[in-house]
């Protein structure tokens, strides 16, 4: 038996570069994993199997797709425990992080694949399960899979989410090309040089404008989170969850306690 923490993301910056052929958005973002997480068990077994406790899942969920892709190239199966804590259409990568858990674990079970086979299989699971295997603080381009790891600093971070979610095809129908360029290798050759406060500006979501027609609260929330203190805030991901980022644990932590009388989903979290 093998338990992973399958560790939520968040988009420090989201650039949206164009419209591929294949439908799929070219972006340039700054991903970290953070210390918030879904519990996964995974046991040997001859079929694939999935159990998910505090949400209901579609049969072809991410854990599943991961465990199938294994089996097909391996022959091994697995029995799949998942006890869901992060919110979802929230913009965290839930669904990526459990699939990227599950890989994780049946690689510490059975060791058959070598890291580009691994890689490959991710990608096939979801554009953001190569991020969510890798973890740490990365940059990411293409549709999500091509990283090039930085180190940074400890960040802090508070994460709040209203009551509705965003559909991601939805918002992208909403997008209009080409945006705004966002800056991510600005915002990150300032953080990983530990000039926190001097990235704040360039922490910016391309996606966050129209996400705000589809849910208002999201400017709510920022603005919320920028008069508890935080050095800036922004959407992650296609929401719509809101992150800000603190320059200390103690006025995240407060942060989180004043805004979770609020809204549904409030958490403190630091960057893993």
């Amino acid at each position: 038996m093998i338990q992973e923490k399958a560790y939520a993301k968040l988009n420090l910056t989201l650039g949206v570069l164009f419209k591929r052929q294949d439908g799929y958005h070219a972006l340039d973002t700054l991903m970290t994993t953070v210390s918030l997480w879904d519990d996964i068990i995974i046991e040997k077994s001859r079929q694939v199997e999935v159990f998910a406790e505090g949400a209901s899942l579609p049969f072809e969920n991410t854990m599943y797709k991961a465990a199938m892709g294994y089996k097909e190239l391996t022959g091994r199966g697995a029995l799949i425990r998942c006890k869901k804590r992060l919110p979802a259409q929230a913009g965290v990568g839930g669904g990526s992080a459990d699939g990227a858990a599950v890989l994780r674990g049946l690689q510490k079970l059975h060791r058959l694949l070598d890291d580009k086979e691994l890689a490959a299989l991710a990608l096939s699971v979801g554009a953001d399960v190569p991020f969510c295997l890798q973890g740490g603080l990365c940059r990411c381009q293409g549709i999500g899979e091509q990283l090039t790891p930085v180190k940074g600093p400890l960040l802090h971070f508070a994460v709040i989410k209203p009551e509705e979610g965003v559909s991601t095809k939805d918002l992208f129908a909403r997008l209009p090309l080409p945006r705004k360029r966002v800056d991510t290798v600005r915002a990150m050759s300032l953080l990983c040089s530990g000039h926190i406060k001097e990235a704040c500006p360039y922490l910016q979501n391309a996606l966050e404008e129209p996400a705000l027609e589809l849910v208002p609260g999201i400017g709510k929330i920022k603005e919320a989170l920028l008069r508890q203190g935080a050095m800036a805030a922004a959407m992650t991901g296609s929401g719509s969850a809101v992150f800000g980022l603190f320059e200390e644990e103690s006025t995240a932590r407060a942060a989180v306690e004043a805004l979770g009388i609020q809204y549904p989903y409030a958490a403190y979290c630091h960057s893993v």
